[in-house]
């Protein structure tokens, strides 16, 4: 016998639509979005967690390479700055040679001053007496100071001995503190006494024509010692 199948659901569109709405097998699609917006969300996590790594490890790259140039920087100023404090040690080493050189050369120079080439000094004074007419009795010396006393036959005797006295590249100043007429006996002509005061020259830094004239009376040893005092004072 033919039993007649019928639809119920078909019949009442009242309760398909609301199986449609509340739940049932046509829930399917909405399962599927949410699936898919996990997927989207986990992606997009993904992707920016790359980023971010990718950023990071970008600058650490940066920092990494200009902390390399900053040592390989301060490696070499440390270099150039050791070989400036050794360029400096030696300047001051040589710069304490140089005082001491110095110091040695101002003491030979005050010693060349303190001495006096006597025997050039008493040369040269008997060359510049004028004649037989002018002779000398006493000499006495003290420092740069020279003491002289004699007598001659007249005044302009004593006179011209000054002038070449004071024309000596010697001496630096004469002064005739005295100058008296002696009157002559049966035995001796008149005559006169005098006295004079000559300074001398220092010999601390001569001039060569200075230096010609001592080797010329004799200062050999001065002379040498001068020429080494100016070589020392060249270089």
């Amino acid at each position: 016998m033919y039993t007649p199948e019928i639809n119920f659901l078909k019949e009442r569109p009242d309760v398909l639509t609301a199986a449609q709405a509340g739940g049932g097998a046509v829930a399917a699609p909405t399962t599927a979005a949410g699936a898919e917006s996990w997927a989207l969300a986990i992606g997009l996590g993904v992707a920016v967690t790359a980023v971010a790594m990718g950023t990071f490890w970008y600058f650490q790259d940066s920092f990494s390479r200009q902390r390399n140039t900053l040592r390989a920087e301060r490696t070499r100023l440390d270099g150039e700055l050791s070989t400036a404090n050794a360029e400096l040690t030696r300047l001051q080493g040589l710069s304490q040679e140089l005082q001491t050189i110095r110091t040695q050369t101002e003491g030979f120079r005050s010693f060349l001053g303190s001495v006096q080439p006597w025997s050039a000094i008493l040369e040269e004074v008997r060359r510049r007496i004028p004649g037989r007419g002018v002779w000398i009795t006493n000499i006495s010396a003290s420092g740069d100071t020279v003491n002289i006393q004699g007598g001659a036959l007249d005044f302009p005797l004593v006179n011209d001995f000054l002038l070449t006295l004071l024309d000596s590249n010697f001496v630096t100043s004469a002064v005739l503190n005295s100058a008296s007429r002696v009157e002559g006996t049966p035995e001796t002509e008149p005559s006169v006494t005098y006295g004079l005061t000559v300074t001398i020259r220092t010999i601390g830094d001569p001039d060569p024509e200075f230096t010609r004239e001592l080797e010329q009376r004799g200062a050999i040893g001065l002379v040498e010692k001068i020429r080494i005092l100016r070589q020392v004072e060249g270089n």
